[in-house]
């Protein structure tokens, strides 16, 4: 997967996440708003397993968005553009 297929995943969880008025979700929702949109394919007898699978990859890699954690097994992706305007405030 290409970093332009990364940042189309991001900029969809992004826009579901202003939509919805929420700041974090868990990889289950996101999958299920990924396969919605097309982007990803959502296991039905596992929801979430394949986002999982490629969060699981990144952080292998050293490649994991600083938005997204991992906390006690369970993934929180938090809105990306959230934490960009906070840093913007915080550089002032």
């Amino acid at each position: 997967m290409t970093n332009e297929n990364y940042s189309n995943l991001q900029h969809c969880l992004d826009d579901y996440m202003e939509q919805s008025g929420k700041q974090v979700i868990n990889e289950m929702e996101a999958n299920s708003e990924l396969a919605r949109c097309g982007l990803m394919e959502d296991d039905q007898a596992e929801p979430g397993r394949p986002l999982r699978e490629l969060l699981a990859r990144l952080r292998d890699s050293n490649l994991l968005p600083r938005n997204i954690k991992q906390s006690f097994g369970a993934w929180v992706i938090k809105n990306s553009r959230s934490l960009q305007v906070r840093q913007q405030i915080f550089l002032f």
